[in-house]
């Protein structure tokens, strides 16, 4: 009997130490800016492939359409970045896992300058207002609604004695040629870094642009289309720093996703359900449904 009370105590005691240890991990703020070596340099290599699909043709319009949009690629396929320039993803000061931050543009600029030199962080089309496009000599009114949708932000999204994982989202676009008023807007860009806490160094960096049909939109000669780029993305990887990481604490990417979106949309707050769950929701608590039918997304920049 008495043994048996000894591995209850064991057990009980065990089960309360692992709960604190969880506890205090989750709870456990840390600053990682403090973390990385400035010596060191890290290859980032680029990718942009063409546009495979226009809903509209704009690209294949005119020669000057062609000229704009059917030959863009990199400004730089490789390129070296100090260490240090990566504090650009980094909070400025301590957080804890799930926090979310927004980024200095003015810091994070430089890598999509990698991609071009148009690179800059002011949407075009984000002020609200009236204005006058034409597609196709056609000239169409667009009422524009003011987002706050400009930016970008991250969030530290797991942690381990030797590792860190944030993950970030950046809004910009690309002017690709100011007397044309040509840009390149892409949905966004989406991404992650891996920090090694103990050597100071970046294992893992990916900055892309998610291959959703319909990812960009593109805009020049007072036209607009929106279109399909399979791949545009920045990676950089340490290729001695691959061991597995088992994370101490984490939330899901999931939920990080959701985290940086809705910092950018106050829309990405309301509930929303499959349409049958939604009809049967609507009859058990007698509330209305709230349909919307639309040409585009609402959680991204790509219409």
């Amino acid at each position: 009997m008495k043994r048996n009370w000894l591995i209850a105590a064991v057990l009980v005691g065990s089960i309360i130490g692992l709960s604190l240890s969880l506890q205090s991990c989750a709870t456990k703020k840390i600053n990682l800016r403090k973390t990385l070596d400035t010596k060191e340099t890290l290859q980032v290599q680029a990718y942009w492939d063409p546009i495979a699909d226009a809903s509209l043709g704009l690209p294949d319009h005119s020669p000057k359409h062609a000229a704009l949009f059917k030959n863009l690629s990199p400004a730089h396929v490789s390129q070296a970045y100090e260490v240090d320039a990566f504090k650009a993803f980094l909070p400025k000061g301590s957080v804890r896992v799930g926090h979310v931050w927004d980024l200095d543009m003015n810091e994070v600029l430089p890598f999509l300058h990698q991609f071009h030199p148009g690179a800059t962080a002011e949407m075009h089309i984000n002020p609200g207002g009236e204005s006058s496009i034409e597609i196709f000599g056609r000239h169409i009114t667009l009422i524009k609604v003011g987002l706050e949708s400009e930016g970008a932000f991250a969030c530290l999204r797991a942690l381990s004695p030797t590792h860190a994982e944030i993950v970030f989202r950046i809004h910009a676009e690309f002017q690709l040629d100011e007397e044309a008023r040509a840009y390149f807007t892409p949905a966004q860009f989406t991404g992650r870094l891996i920090l090694n806490r103990n050597t100071g160094t970046i294992r893992d960096f990916w900055l892309h642009l998610p291959p959703r049909n319909t990812n960009v939109d593109i805009n020049a000669f007072g036209g607009a289309d929106m279109v399909y780029v399979p791949r545009m993305e920045l990676i950089a990887q340490n290729a001695h720093d691959q061991s597995d990481i088992v994370w101490e604490t984490a939330i899901t990417e999931a939920a990080a996703k959701s985290a940086l979106k809705a910092s950018f949309y106050k829309s990405a707050e309301i509930e929303r359900h499959p349409v049958k769950e939604a009809v049967a929701k609507a009859q058990s608590e007698n509330r209305p449904i709230h349909v919307l039918l639309t040409w585009g997304v609402f959680d991204d920049e790509s219409c």
